[in-house]
């Protein structure tokens, strides 16, 4: 019997906070909080898809010897050792599991693209990333409205507070 492949997808953490307006004005003030910030906006896009997301983020300039990876919101962090960059982190990646697993690279890198593509792995830009986000957080606001809208049609309601929810409803769309 076949082995089920995982759904691995790679993250290069600081392509996709320099591709973000929001997230490269906070890097200005503090890289901690951007990264946090990060990880926060890609634990939602984490729990609507059956991905693992490992989120890499280079410390080539730190005086870090070795390779760090904890866990937040059921994703991997990595912070990679002192003169490895993320992208060769990735690379790495991507030779070791990319024919044994479903795997999606996310980067901007053109480099890692190519490899990524050369051993059969997906392969997605930082603004491909935020469009999927987008289409997911809609997909989202579109089943709360229905969940909603079906709730609300199974109880007895009076007219003032069938008015009130009506009102509601009209905000949520907004």
């Amino acid at each position: 019997m076949a082995r089920n492949r995982r759904n691995i997808t790679i993250i290069d953490g600081y392509n996709v906070i320099n591709s973000r307006s929001d997230l490269k004005e906070i890097s200005k003030e503090s890289l901690e909080a951007a990264r946090e910030k990060l990880i926060d906006y890609l634990a939602e896009y984490a729990s609507m898809t059956d991905e693992e997301v490992v989120i890499v983020f280079d410390a080539y300039n730190l005086d870090r010897n070795k390779e760090t990876i904890s866990e937040k919101y059921g994703m991997k962090i990595v912070y990679t050792k002192k003169f490895q960059t993320a992208d060769t982190y990735i690379e790495k990646q991507i030779l070791k599991i990319a024919r044994s697993e479903n795997l999606k690279v996310v980067t901007d890198d053109s480099q890692i693209q190519i490899l990524a593509a050369s051993k059969a792995a997906q392969r997605m830009t930082s603004k491909e990333l935020k469009a999927a986000i987008y289409n997911n957080n809609s997909k989202i606001k579109r089943k709360k409205r229905a969940d909603f809208n079906r709730n609300f049609k199974s109880f007895p309601l009076s007219e003032e507070l069938i008015e009130k929810i009506e009102d509601m409803k009209k905000d949520l769309e907004n």
